[in-house]
Protein backbone atom coordinates (compact mmCIF):
# COMPACT_ATOMS: atom_id res chain seq x y z
CA UNK A 1 0.00 0.00 0.00
CA UNK A 2 1.56 3.29 -1.11
CA UNK A 3 0.64 6.60 0.47
CA UNK A 4 2.44 9.83 1.29
CA UNK A 5 3.71 8.07 4.43
CA UNK A 6 5.83 5.72 2.33
CA UNK A 7 5.52 2.21 1.00
CA UNK A 8 4.67 -0.89 3.04
CA UNK A 9 4.91 -4.47 1.77
CA UNK A 10 3.80 -7.71 3.37
CA UNK A 11 6.16 -10.66 2.84
CA UNK A 12 6.33 -14.25 3.95
CA UNK A 13 9.55 -16.23 4.38
CA UNK A 14 10.03 -19.60 6.07
CA UNK A 15 6.41 -19.58 7.24
CA UNK A 16 6.95 -16.23 8.95
CA UNK A 17 5.32 -12.90 8.00
CA UNK A 18 7.31 -9.66 7.76
CA UNK A 19 6.42 -6.07 6.95
CA UNK A 20 8.88 -3.97 4.97
CA UNK A 21 7.94 -0.33 5.60
CA UNK A 22 10.49 1.95 3.98
CA UNK A 23 13.66 1.25 6.01
CA UNK A 24 11.85 -0.71 8.72
CA UNK A 25 11.46 -4.48 8.87
CA UNK A 26 8.75 -5.65 11.28
CA UNK A 27 8.70 -9.31 12.29
CA UNK A 28 5.11 -10.47 12.87
CA UNK A 29 5.97 -13.22 15.32
CA UNK A 30 2.57 -13.09 16.99
CA UNK A 31 0.61 -13.67 13.79
CA UNK A 32 0.23 -17.05 12.13
CA UNK A 33 -1.61 -15.66 9.14
CA UNK A 34 -2.05 -12.19 7.65
CA UNK A 35 -4.23 -11.37 4.63
CA UNK A 36 -3.36 -7.72 4.04
CA UNK A 37 -1.83 -4.48 5.23
CA UNK A 38 -2.69 -0.78 5.06
CA UNK A 39 -0.87 2.31 6.27
CA UNK A 40 -2.89 4.36 8.77
CA UNK A 41 -0.39 7.18 9.30
CA UNK A 42 3.36 7.68 9.58
CA UNK A 43 3.44 5.72 12.84
CA UNK A 44 0.79 3.03 12.51
CA UNK A 45 -0.18 0.09 10.30
CA UNK A 46 -3.35 -1.96 10.05
CA UNK A 47 -3.18 -5.70 9.33
CA UNK A 48 -5.97 -8.26 9.14
CA UNK A 49 -6.75 -11.92 8.51
CA UNK A 50 -9.55 -13.12 6.20
CA UNK A 51 -11.15 -15.36 8.87
CA UNK A 52 -14.31 -17.39 8.45
CA UNK A 53 -14.84 -18.92 11.86
CA UNK A 54 -13.13 -19.63 15.14
CA UNK A 55 -11.05 -16.45 15.44
CA UNK A 56 -12.27 -13.84 17.91
CA UNK A 57 -9.53 -11.35 16.91
CA UNK A 58 -8.52 -10.85 13.28
CA UNK A 59 -7.52 -7.18 13.01
CA UNK A 60 -4.58 -5.36 14.58
CA UNK A 61 -3.18 -1.83 14.68
CA UNK A 62 0.60 -1.89 15.00
CA UNK A 63 3.11 0.84 15.75
CA UNK A 64 6.40 1.26 13.88
CA UNK A 65 8.09 -1.22 16.26
CA UNK A 66 5.52 -3.90 15.46
CA UNK A 67 3.85 -3.69 18.87
CA UNK A 68 0.09 -4.15 18.98
CA UNK A 69 -1.76 -0.95 19.93
CA UNK A 70 -5.30 -2.18 19.23
CA UNK A 71 -6.85 -5.51 18.30
CA UNK A 72 -10.44 -6.46 17.49
CA UNK A 73 -12.69 -8.68 15.39
CA UNK A 74 -13.36 -6.98 12.05
CA UNK A 75 -15.76 -9.55 10.66
CA UNK A 76 -15.51 -12.68 8.53
CA UNK A 77 -14.61 -12.99 4.84
CA UNK A 78 -12.89 -9.60 4.65
CA UNK A 79 -12.65 -8.79 0.94
CA UNK A 80 -11.26 -5.23 0.89
CA UNK A 81 -9.96 -2.56 3.27
CA UNK A 82 -9.40 1.16 2.70
CA UNK A 83 -8.49 3.84 5.24
CA UNK A 84 -9.16 7.57 5.37
CA UNK A 85 -9.79 10.27 7.98
CA UNK A 86 -13.23 8.83 8.79
CA UNK A 87 -11.87 5.43 9.79
CA UNK A 88 -11.08 1.91 8.60
CA UNK A 89 -13.59 0.81 5.95
CA UNK A 90 -14.03 -2.94 5.56
CA UNK A 91 -15.98 -4.60 2.76
CA UNK A 92 -16.96 -8.27 2.94
CA UNK A 93 -17.31 -11.15 0.54
CA UNK A 94 -20.54 -13.08 0.14
CA UNK A 95 -19.38 -15.73 2.64
CA UNK A 96 -19.48 -13.02 5.29
CA UNK A 97 -22.49 -11.05 4.05
CA UNK A 98 -24.64 -14.19 4.06
CA UNK A 99 -23.10 -15.47 7.27
CA UNK A 100 -23.35 -14.13 10.81
CA UNK A 101 -22.12 -11.17 12.82
CA UNK A 102 -20.85 -7.77 11.70
CA UNK A 103 -20.01 -9.03 8.19
CA UNK A 104 -23.73 -9.21 7.35
CA UNK A 105 -23.67 -5.40 7.18
CA UNK A 106 -21.76 -5.73 3.85
CA UNK A 107 -19.71 -2.57 4.51
CA UNK A 108 -18.54 -1.30 7.91
CA UNK A 109 -16.41 1.60 9.12
CA UNK A 110 -14.36 1.03 12.28
CA UNK A 111 -12.40 3.48 14.39
CA UNK A 112 -8.71 2.72 14.85
CA UNK A 113 -9.62 1.21 18.22
CA UNK A 114 -12.23 -1.09 16.69
CA UNK A 115 -15.42 0.80 17.53
CA UNK A 116 -18.09 0.48 14.83
CA UNK A 117 -18.83 3.90 13.32
CA UNK A 118 -21.01 2.94 10.36
CA UNK A 119 -22.98 -0.14 9.25
CA UNK A 120 -24.26 -0.11 5.68
CA UNK A 121 -27.21 -2.49 5.83
CA UNK A 122 -28.43 -1.14 9.16
CA UNK A 123 -28.00 2.58 8.50
CA UNK A 124 -28.77 2.88 4.78
CA UNK A 125 -32.39 2.65 3.68
CA UNK A 126 -33.34 1.96 0.05
CA UNK A 127 -29.70 2.00 -1.03
CA UNK A 128 -28.15 -0.25 -3.68
CA UNK A 129 -27.57 -3.83 -2.58
CA UNK A 130 -23.91 -4.42 -1.78
CA UNK A 131 -22.74 -7.93 -2.46
CA UNK A 132 -19.12 -9.12 -2.39
CA UNK A 133 -17.42 -5.78 -1.67
CA UNK A 134 -13.99 -6.64 -3.01
CA UNK A 135 -13.36 -3.39 -4.93
CA UNK A 136 -13.35 -0.09 -3.00
CA UNK A 137 -11.74 3.33 -3.15
CA UNK A 138 -11.58 5.82 -0.27
CA UNK A 139 -12.90 9.36 -0.62
CA UNK A 140 -12.49 12.16 1.92
CA UNK A 141 -15.89 11.50 3.47
CA UNK A 142 -16.45 7.81 2.88
CA UNK A 143 -15.83 5.15 0.28
CA UNK A 144 -16.66 4.27 -3.32
CA UNK A 145 -17.82 0.72 -3.95
CA UNK A 146 -19.33 -1.26 -6.83
CA UNK A 147 -22.79 -2.78 -6.48
CA UNK A 148 -22.68 -5.59 -9.01
CA UNK A 149 -26.25 -6.71 -8.29
CA UNK A 150 -27.75 -3.29 -9.05
CA UNK A 151 -25.04 -2.47 -11.58
CA UNK A 152 -24.09 0.82 -9.95
CA UNK A 153 -21.07 2.78 -8.74
CA UNK A 154 -21.92 3.85 -5.20
CA UNK A 155 -20.47 6.59 -3.00
CA UNK A 156 -21.17 5.78 0.65
CA UNK A 157 -20.51 8.66 3.05
CA UNK A 158 -20.11 8.57 6.79
CA UNK A 159 -23.15 10.82 7.30
CA UNK A 160 -25.34 8.24 5.55
CA UNK A 161 -25.61 10.03 2.22
CA UNK A 162 -25.58 7.70 -0.79
CA UNK A 163 -24.84 8.76 -4.36
CA UNK A 164 -24.99 6.13 -7.07
CA UNK A 165 -24.50 6.04 -10.82
CA UNK A 166 -25.49 3.39 -13.38
CA UNK A 167 -22.35 1.48 -14.30
CA UNK A 168 -21.63 0.04 -17.77
CA UNK A 169 -22.22 -3.69 -17.64
CA UNK A 170 -18.83 -4.49 -19.13
CA UNK A 171 -17.11 -2.75 -16.19
CA UNK A 172 -18.79 -4.82 -13.50
CA UNK A 173 -16.66 -7.48 -11.80
CA UNK A 174 -13.65 -5.17 -12.16
CA UNK A 175 -10.43 -5.76 -10.25
CA UNK A 176 -9.62 -2.20 -9.12
CA UNK A 177 -11.13 1.28 -8.98
CA UNK A 178 -9.88 4.86 -8.61
CA UNK A 179 -11.95 8.06 -8.58
CA UNK A 180 -10.42 11.42 -9.50
CA UNK A 181 -12.06 14.65 -10.68
CA UNK A 182 -15.43 12.99 -11.39
CA UNK A 183 -13.69 10.34 -13.46
CA UNK A 184 -13.61 6.65 -12.62
CA UNK A 185 -10.58 4.63 -13.65
CA UNK A 186 -11.64 1.00 -13.72
CA UNK A 187 -9.31 -1.95 -14.27
CA UNK A 188 -10.65 -5.12 -15.80
CA UNK A 189 -8.99 -7.92 -17.77
CA UNK A 190 -5.65 -6.11 -18.30
CA UNK A 191 -7.35 -2.94 -19.45
CA UNK A 192 -7.92 0.35 -17.63
CA UNK A 193 -11.04 2.27 -18.61
CA UNK A 194 -11.69 5.98 -18.06
CA UNK A 195 -15.35 6.60 -17.35
CA UNK A 196 -16.89 10.12 -16.88
CA UNK A 197 -19.64 8.72 -14.66
CA UNK A 198 -21.25 12.04 -13.66
CA UNK A 199 -21.62 13.05 -17.30
CA UNK A 200 -23.14 9.64 -18.10
CA UNK A 201 -20.73 9.23 -21.00
CA UNK A 202 -19.35 5.96 -22.29
CA UNK A 203 -16.23 4.41 -20.83
CA UNK A 204 -13.17 4.32 -23.06
CA UNK A 205 -9.96 2.36 -22.81
CA UNK A 206 -7.39 4.56 -21.09
CA UNK A 207 -4.58 2.00 -21.01
CA UNK A 208 -4.17 -1.50 -22.36
CA UNK A 209 -1.72 -3.34 -20.12
CA UNK A 210 -1.17 -6.13 -22.65
CA UNK A 211 0.60 -3.73 -25.02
Amino acid sequence: MRKSMGSARLKKSNHQFYIHWDELVIDLKRHDYVSGIRIIDENHLFIWAFTLEGETINAWVLDAAGDIKHSFHAGNAIAAVVINETGIWVGYGDEGIFGEGISTEALVCFSIGGTVRFRYNQEVRKGPVLHDCDVMYASETGVWVVSSIDGRLVHVQMNGRIDSYPMPRHLLDCSSLMIKDDLAYVEKEDKIYRWPFKERRRAEVFQNETK
